[in-house]
């Protein structure tokens, strides 16, 4: 492995170092110590010539320096922009990075700033601010905005972190409602990305003049990477079939960039000198067609392959893969974090581990049962359909199911339909677009091949899509599945590489050693089952903790209660129940509307309640409502409503309050012994309410600071809102979730402590 991929071990040190900043923030000066020990150890093995030590003392250098590396990409708490986050803003900066995310309704800026206005006074912090425009102007790169509005941070959604899919991309702050918009000039970025986006518009513009809607919106999607003009309906059928790769940027896409460039060039050059030309044209198209993590991966490996081709070496497919994921994360290790570029490294090494030994299985197979080339040729066809699904399937599998929670049945029929069909569709579509930045009926003209090709893959998936089978709801697949998942294919897949007889060695260990393993596996079993009941067992303490807007509480004896809000609630849950539990006791719904439903939704789906309260109320049909009644009619025990005041004892000394919000909203007051928690969330605390509470969960849109300091509860908990008002009295504690994040608080009975 380290002669003939030695990528594999320094891309794997590296990104466990990542992995491990992440979950456990360590300092840089702590890593940057132990990188430089480990790369003292490696210089003396190099002069011992002990060449088992040089790597190992280089994995722990390279796990050091990938936990430095993403410490110091990471934003602090304190970041420039997102310092002003919770005022009104006046925002001046351009538009930068790439073309404006353009929507049905409104358009995404992304503001490199200039210079901000708060409070009347001028200040000039180094970031990004998104911002939600109308599409009453054309915006532009480079284009120079003033905005107006309320600067936030991002929101934490419940099935979704935008905050973090935000802040790796350095966006740390967003105004989501600006009063005004205004545009003050143009072409101030970079002139030779406004070149490039200026093309990938004309290519755009190009394929909706020559061909209708929505075939027009797929070539976009396969050619430039811009499917935003896809049906909703249409996308879901992509997913349901397992076929949405095709509208995505990869690999498949740049082999063609790369085959386009030889094909033309060949004639004329030698292979070196297409090489050379071909690596800025990979270069150009990733820019062109957006830096995701998937793109960024498959552009790589190509340049890597080039280059080896410039400097006459072979490149080995498994080390040229983890050599380009290497100089990903080098260039930035937030991008381990990113499902594109997880998807697409995972696939591609789906292909290169099991596409070749499955052609040979099935080839073997084959020529047992008719003649050698009737073999070779069956196994020719299905190579490049059935294997290369296959084997990415069966990669990125667990990705799918914990990320999207759908598991489709017909994703090897449904690519074994459309993926012959995209190869043609590409090259075509490539033709018939630039024919059609000149002339447009000889782009529509070249086009009706490509045409007939697209529509037909929409056909097949729409028409896939629609079977009620297609696919079916996975809610349960999480990290544990996850890691345990690959665990076991890397086991397999070790096995198989090393061809090694694993039922003789079992046999032969059975065999011999048959009492001690026995003794072994009974003692382990138990040490860990009893581990796992000790560190999830009640404590006796009542735990509540905070995240987003919603919160989740565990009683003394053990009852579990959620009170639904936005974002956070669901990762929660999942650390701090027991990992055999599948239920809850009590959710509690604090407002009748589909803001609170999709909120809850992703909770009924993995979790069965016992009891469902929420206000009382009628109302307006909708898709959300019709998904939330029928997952908690399924799920849940009882769904109920009950009158304000009610009050119910879990549990001795626990007691349950449904307290009155405002605009028809519920709130909650518990109370265990001589503590008290009153719980608002995002609806509206009203007087008299929170009097003698020790803690207070409310959103700072909700709460009044004077109401509150009448009240004079201990310690305010500010839903994900945004800062504490600053007529707040100075005696209470405020703990504010936008910057914590989660904040669990403990209680006795008698005192109450944070964690």
């Amino acid at each position: 492995m380290t002669r003939t991929a030695p990528f594999v071990l320094i891309t794997a040190a590296f990104a466990a170092g990542v992995w491990l900043a992440s979950q456990f923030p360590l300092p840089v000066w702590f890593s940057g110590l132990v990188a430089l020990v480990a790369l003292g150890a490696c210089i003396l093995a190099v002069a011992g010539k002990q060449y088992e030590t040089i790597w190992v003392a280089a994995c722990i250098m390279l796990l050091a320096t990938g936990a430095a590396w993403v410490t110091l990409r990471t934003a602090p708490l304190e970041h420039p922009v997102a310092a002003y986050n919770g005022r009104f803003v006046v925002v001046e900066g351009v538009i930068d990075d790439d073309e404006p995310d353009k929507r049905p309704n409104l358009t995404y800026l992304r503001v490199h700033v200039q210079r901000l206005v708060v409070d009347g006074a001028i200040v000039q912090p180094d970031g990004v601010v998104l911002v939600r425009a109308g599409n009453n102007v054309d915006w532009r790169y480079g284009d120079v905005v003033r905005v107006f509005g309320p600067m936030d941070a991002p929101p934490v959604f419940a099935d979704f972190d935008y905050r973090d899919y935000l802040g790796n991309r350095d966006v740390y702050a967003w105004v989501s409602l600006p009063d005004q918009v205004q545009r003050l000039g143009s072409d101030q970025g970079d002139p030779v990305l406004a070149v490039l986006l200026r093309y990938k518009a004309a290519l755009r513009t190009s394929a909706q003049q020559i061909m209708p809607a929505p075939e027009s919106a797929l070539l976009n999607g396969i050619l430039i990477g811009d499917a935003r003009e896809i049906p909703p309906g249409t996308q879901e059928s992509f997913r349901r079939t397992g076929t949405a790769h095709i509208v995505a940027i990869s690999g498949f896409n740049v082999s063609i960039i790369v085959g386009l460039v030889v094909m033309v060039l060949g004639q004329f050059l030698g292979r070196r000198a297409v090489a050379a030309f071909a690596i800025p044209a990979v270069l150009i198209y990733m820019v062109l067609v957006g830096m995701s993590g998937s793109v960024m991966r498959a552009a790589f490996m190509a340049v890597i392959m080039l280059a080896g081709r410039l400097i006459w070496r072979r490149s080995f497919t498994l080390n040229t893969l983890f050599a380009a994921a290497f100089f990903m994360l080098l260039y930035d290790p937030r991008l381990l974090f990113d499902l594109s570029f997880q998807l697409s490294f995972t696939a591609t090494l789906g292909l290169v581990l099991y596409s070749d030994r499955l052609h040979d299985r099935v080839q073997a197979w084959l020529q047992r049962h008719m003649q050698r080339q009737t073999a070779r040729t069956w196994t020719g066809l299905l190579a490049d359909v059935l294997f290369s699904t296959v084997s990415a399937t069966i990669a990125t599998m667990p990705l799918l199911l914990s990320t999207f929670h759908q598991l489709s049945l017909v994703t090897f029929m449904a690519n074994g339909l459309v993926l012959p069909l995209q190869p043609p569709a590409m090259i075509l579509g490539i033709a018939a677009v630039v024919a059609g930045v000149f002339s447009v009926p000889l782009g529509a003209a070249v086009g009706m091949l490509p045409y007939a090709l697209l529509t037909a893959t929409l056909r097949i998936v729409e028409w896939m899509g629609s079977w009620p089978w297609a696919a079916v709801p996975v809610y349960d697949f999480g990290p544990a599945q996850t890691i345990a998942y690959y665990l076991v294919l890397g086991g397999i897949t070790a096995v198989l590489s090393l061809k090694i007889d694993i039922r003789q060695i079992l046999a032969t260990l059975i065999k011999r050693r048959l009492g001690i393993i026995g003794v072994v596996v009974v003692v382990m079993l138990l040490a860990a089952l009893g581990g796992v009941y000790w560190y999830q067992r009640p404590d006796g303490a009542m735990h509540v903790t905070f995240t987003g807007k919603g919160a989740f509480i565990q009683t003394p004896a053990g009852l579990q209660m959620v009170f639904a809000g936005g974002g956070g609630v669901l990762p929660i849950m999942g650390r701090a129940m027991p990992m055999w539990d599948g239920g809850i006791d009590l959710l509690l719904l604090p407002q009748r509307n589909d803001i609170d439903r999709g909120d809850t939704l992703p909770i009924l789906q993995r979790y069965k309640p016992g009891v469902i309260i929420q206000p009382e109320g009628e109302d307006e049909p909708t898709a959300m409502l019709a998904d939330w009644n029928e997952q908690a009619s399924a799920q849940a025990a009882q769904v109920m409503t009950v009158p304000i005041g009610t009050r119910v004892e879990l549990e001795p000394d626990v007691v349950l309050t449904v307290e009155q919000r405002l605009n028809g909203a519920i709130g909650a007051r518990l109370r265990y012994g001589a503590v008290t928690f009153e719980l608002a969330g995002d609806a509206s605390i009203i007087s008299g309410t929170i009097n003698g509470a020790d803690v207070v969960f409310v959103s700072v849109r909700g709460a009044k600071a004077p109401l509150l300091n009448l009240a004079h509860p201990r310690m305010v908990v500010w839903a994900d809102a945004g800062l504490a008002p600053p007529a707040l009295d100075r005696a209470i504690r405020a703990f504010i979730l936008r910057d914590l994040n989660t904040v669990e608080f403990v209680t006795d009975g008698k005192t109450v402590w944070t964690r």
